[in-house]
């Protein structure tokens, strides 16, 4: 059956399914933006723009991955438009390839323990960074899903999800003076930092680990900036269960919404 005469046969099936969909989605866009009522706005925007589109949807089974990419869409699409000053991640790639460059870990590890502090730093990265790293990082999302949702190849999911935490690191320690105590080692820190984000997620292969922990014993400036990389994706874990959002009371609302501009 086309997907037009489906949306003609099951119109309320739809909305019902729209209606299960709508506390998880509403729960996505409060990690993505950090105001609620925006995040309010944007899922009332995409279950609207759903509720138009239902005939191009082929496959029920595939509403929530359909739903996930258009919020993210917009989420990214939003961002571009009204962000505040953003770091550049030729800057941060600048710093990380520079041997001697390194942080404070201690420093680091204290404002991403602090949710103000996380966000705030969070909001600094470009949104294509920020959305993958919160995918990834605070709800744990694998990378295929994140790359499904942003539709994207794997590898350069995998790509926004390093560089975003490279960019996150430098965010929360911005004001750290950069430390000139780097030593010659068979690995240079640029390869080994380029590596460090794949060998916390256990994705290289032995001899590349092994490598780079024999680099991260010996050299004084990158330990510190793989700690703060461990530190900050742990705290951005512990975003997942932490906001006291009651998600469904904000979906039913909007749905009532939605039902009355669609009523005759």
């Amino acid at each position: 059956m086309s997907g037009a005469a489906a949306a003609r046969r099951e119109p309320d099936q739809f909305v019902v399914d729209l209606a299960a969909e709508a506390p998880w989605l509403v729960r996505l866009a409060a990690r993505l933006v950090r105001d609620h009522s925006e995040a309010e706005d944007l899922v009332q925007d995409v279950l609207a723009t759903a509720w138009r589109r239902r005939g191009q949807l082929r496959d029920p089974a595939a509403l929530r991955g359909w739903l996930r990419r258009m919020l993210v869409n917009r989420v990214v699409d939003r961002s571009r438009r009204h962000s505040p000053p953003l770091l550049d991640f030729a800057d941060v790639e600048a710093d990380w390839r520079d041997d001697d460059f390194t942080v404070d870990p201690v420093r680091v590890l204290e404002r991403a323990e602090l949710r103000d502090e996380l966000e705030d730093a969070l909001v600094r990265l470009p949104a294509i960074y920020r959305v993958a790293v919160v995918l990834h990082d605070a709800l744990g999302w694998t990378g295929a899903e994140v790359a499904q949702a942003m539709g994207i190849g794997l590898p350069a999911a995998k790509q926004r999800i390093r560089r975003g935490r490279m960019t996150l690191v430098n965010a929360l320690a911005a004001d750290d003076a950069r430390r000139r105590a780097s030593l010659a080692q068979p690995m240079r820190c640029w390869r080994a930092r380029r590596l460090v984000s794949a060998y916390l997620d256990k994705e290289l292969e032995v001899a590349a680990r092994e490598s780079v922990e024999a680099h991260l014993a010996a050299c004084p400036t990158c330990p510190p900036l793989y700690a703060s990389l461990v530190g900050v994706r742990a705290a951005l874990g512990g975003m997942r269960d932490s906001d006291s959002v009651v998600e469904g009371e904000t979906a039913a609302r909007i749905l009532a919404r939605l039902t009355t501009a669609s009523s005759p």
